[in-house]
């Protein structure tokens, strides 16, 4: 007996915020489709307006938004930390849960319609490791929205490893790899020991940090200033109109401009009539797009020394960095890398804006237990960020921190602030900082029937339990009242 890989594949989908890409397992390993126009990714955009029946989605809504840009949503993935936001295109409303699910099934429909009979088995869709539970649990509510059958949830950094330690599984040995995953939303950074034994590939997670809000869309913006700022174009007294309409256009000279600079040292900027009467020509260099972006390389500059000082490691135990994003292929990048972590260390030979969509459809087989191997496929996580509760005062108070190897577990004794408490919500938050209003609510737990004592006579018992599939389990108990409640938390 044999598996249909072609008409009945496990899938993997990249859910980029400004580009999407979505990979097959086969028998020879992961194989990532192509559009018509023989692409292997489109454009993470949703564009309508009322004299449409439905939305646009992908590559041709992105050349709307050029035109019309009140009527189309780019980088929907930074929403995803708030399910009941309003985005408003044409006389429409959405939430980001469903334009995300319109940008899976969109990229999902052209998989479909390249094989007749299409009828996969399930799909793995990826995340930032950096993702808080209540993104992720909002991403498996897209895909499950889209119509896909959802085998499982995985983080880019470890969907990126496994693209190489199959890739290089042959030829491999044991090592600290670093995946630098910098794309158009956000940047992750995560360090694994790659162990490779004659039984077994293991992906253990050393350290994890990043930023949800760096990545290829910020240095557009801050280009686009720049851009606007050296033509000396003129806004005051142009229409709301106008004025939008010549800032879409100044971020879409700074990308191409940003795009062509990680080639050559200088480029050309022609843009006739970007206002009325106005015209951009200018010439920009390498290093004044590198001035632009001297915070956000600092930013990044940080972050690396926070996650290998989280690793227990010095800079020189890195043996290979896996550059992850199409950002990632800015020079300056390779420079900082090089800098910090010494030469010759960056690993090239899988491509920085498929790999993700291809480990995904790694896990998606491991997990339909399609890989042909007599080696099995281990992976070893750790949590993200710390998680608590939340107390009286707007305090955090952490059971569990960032960074514990998984699974894991914490029990914290609490008690009540008033007097005769009958009832009270337990809010859940996941974050570093000492104060709730920095972190990131994840989830309440609404406890009843608590037995009447004074205010500090009542003990509740909290317990946080991570399981191996990042599930959060937190057990409630108060033994006068005869109170025992679990509720589990999606983390990934």
């Amino acid at each position: 007996m044999r598996i249909d890989n072609e008409k009945k594949p496990v899938l993997g989908i990249d859910l980029g915020t400004t580009y999407s890409a979505i990979s097959r397992w086969t028998e020879k390993g992961p194989k990532v489709y192509q559009n018509p126009r023989r692409e292997y990714t489109w454009a993470s955009v949703v564009y309508y307006d009322e004299r449409q029946e439905k939305p646009l989605v992908g590559n041709l809504a992105l050349k709307r938004a050029l035109i019309d840009p009140e009527n189309a949503v780019i980088g929907v993935k930074r929403m995803m930390d708030d399910a009941n936001q309003k985005i408003k295109l044409g006389n429409k409303e959405f939430t980001p849960v469903e334009i995300s699910s319109m940008i899976l099934r969109d990229v999902y429909e052209y998989a479909e319609k390249s094989t007749p009979g299409f009828d996969p088995a399930g799909v793995v869709v990826t995340v930032p490791y950096y993702f808080t539970a209540l993104q992720n649990t909002n991403t498996s509510e897209a895909a499950t929205a889209a119509g896909l059958n959802v085998l499982g949830i995985i983080q880019e950094p470890v969907a990126a490893a496994l693209a190489y330690g199959v890739h290089e599984e042959e030829t491999l040995n044991d090592e600290i790899i670093m995946v630098f995953d910098l794309g158009g939303g956000t940047f992750d950074l995560t360090i694994f020991r790659f162990t490779n034994s004659e039984e077994k590939l293991t992906f253990e997670v050393l350290a994890t940090g990043g930023d949800d809000r760096l990545g290829g869309l910020d240095f557009d913006q801050v280009l686009s200033e720049y851009i606007e700022k050296k033509a000396g174009l003129n806004l005051q007294n142009e229409s709301a109109e106008n004025v939008l309409k010549a800032k879409t256009a100044l971020l879409e000279a700074a990308k191409e401009a940003k795009e062509i600079l990680s080639f050559e040292e200088t480029t050309d900027i022609i843009k006739p009539n970007i206002l009325p009467g106005q015209h951009i020509e200018i010439e920009i260099e390498r290093e004044e797009f590198e001035q632009c972006m001297v915070r956000y390389f600092n930013k990044m500059d940080a972050i690396i020394d926070t996650v290998i000082d989280k690793a227990s490691l010095s800079k020189s135990d890195i043996d290979r960095v896996i550059k992850v994003g199409g950002s990632s292929r800015i020079p300056k990048i390779e420079e900082i890398l090089t800098q910090k972590l010494g030469s010759n260390k960056t690993f090239g030979n899988i491509d920085p804006d498929l790999c993700v969509a291809e480990g995904a459809s790694i896990y998606a087989a491991f997990l339909d237990e399609r890989v042909e191997w007599s080696k099995e496929i281990e992976i070893k996580t750790a949590t993200a960020h710390a998680l608590g509760i939340g107390l009286g005062d707007g305090r955090f108070s952490m059971l569990i921190p960032g960074n514990r190897r998984t699974p894991c577990e914490a029990t914290r004794i609490f008690t009540t602030n008033t007097d005769n408490c009958e009832e009270l919500d337990i809010d859940l938050y996941q974050g570093s900082s000492k104060f709730i209003k920095n972190n990131k609510k994840i989830g309440t737990i609404h406890v009843s029937g608590l037995t009447k004592r004074p205010a500090g006579e009542l003990d509740i018992e909290i317990t946080f339990r991570i399981n191996q599939q990042q599930t959060v389990s937190v057990t409630i108990v108060q033994k006068e009242s005869n109170i025992r409640k679990i509720e589990n938390v999606k983390l990934a």
